[in-house]
Parts: structure tokens; C-alpha cells; sequence
């Protein structure tokens, strides 16, 4: 088993996937597991590529709370692979001990105007994560999106495809 297969099976053993999926509930149980709320912001993809991001997505990690930024015209399974993505980088502990945080971008006041800076703690966006990282987090969002689709079982957790049975 390789380390990034070891690494989701954790994240699907911690919170595991609900069956059947539903992104609400999936959500409730990281903010849960997390101890702080998960809130969603789309936003127009113009205004994402502004901060750097690329226009996928953006986790904004504050003191109690975490917010996810995405594209509002993202509709159906593409929006939820981009909050997916941003949740993988929760659950896989990316943006923990000093990884890159670095200055606010200055249009994150722009994205979300009633979020006060000092209540910020870190903002990661695509390609903050150097990548590895987003390599991970991509095929975390991957991953559970096949999981979502299979049919329903008694439980579900990540095993890669091509492992022996």
C-alpha cells in the first residue's frame, strides 16, 4: 500500500464518506471531526483567479471557522470536486506548521467583504500547497467523487484501483 493510499483510507476512516453520498451531510461530519463550521462562498471565477488561485478554489482557514471560496458557475459534480478538493487539503493536513500562508490577497476583501482580516488565519489557494500536495488533494476530490457514484454499500472507504481484492 502506497503512503498517499494509507493517507486516504485514514481520511475516509476519520469521516468516513455517508451512504448514500450527500455533500451537506459529508460536510457536517468534517466540520464535526474538525471542531469548527465549514461554510461555502461562490464566487464569480474572475474574482477567484484575482487571488492567485487559478479560479478552482480557495480554503480561508480563520480562528473558528473554515470558509471555502469556489466558482459560482460551477453547477452539480464540478462544484462539489472543487469543495472536495479544498476539504482534501483539511483532511489530508495540508496548511498545518508553517506551510505557506503568506500576505492576504488584496482581493479576498473584494470576494468576501464582511470577513475581517484579523480573523484570518491562513488562506490556501491552488498551487499554494507546491505539488504534492495538490496532486493529493486533487485525487482525494477524485476518489470520493467515484465513491459518491458506486452503488450503495455497508461501508466505503478509499482502496486504489489495480490493489488486489
Amino acid at each position: 500500500m502506497t503512503s498517499m493510499e494509507a493517507r486516504f483510507g485514514d481520511a475516509t476512516r476519520t469521516v468516513p464518506l455517508p451512504n448514500p453520498w450527500n455533500l451537506t451531510a459529508y460536510l457536517a461530519a468534517v466540520a464535526a471531526h474538525r471542531g469548527r463550521s465549514i461554510s461555502l462562498h461562490p464566487v464569480p471565477r474572475t474574482m477567484l483567479a484575482d487571488t492567485g488561485c487559478g479560479g478552482g478554489g480557495l480554503w480561508v482557514a480563520r480562528k473558528h471557522d473554515d470558509l471555502i471560496v469556489y466558482d459560482a458557475d460551477a453547477t452539480g459534480r464540478n462544484a462539489d470536486h472543487m469543495i472536495l478538493h479544498e476539504i482534501g487539503h483539511m483532511l489530508l493536513g495540508h496548511g498545518r506548521d508553517g506551510e505557506r500562508s503568506g500576505p492576504l490577497p488584496p482581493s479576498l476583501a473584494v470576494i468576501l467583504p464582511s470577513i475581517s482580516p484579523h480573523s484570518i488565519e491562513h488562506v490556501l489557494g491552488r498551487g499554494e500547497f507546491g505539488t504534492d500536495h495538490e496532486r493529493e488533494a486533487e485525487v482525494f476530490a477524485d476518489m470520493t467523487m467515484v465513491y459518491a457514484t458506486l452503488p450503495q454499500r455497508r461501508t466505503r472507504s478509499f482502496r486504489l484501483f489495480g490493489r488486489g481484492r
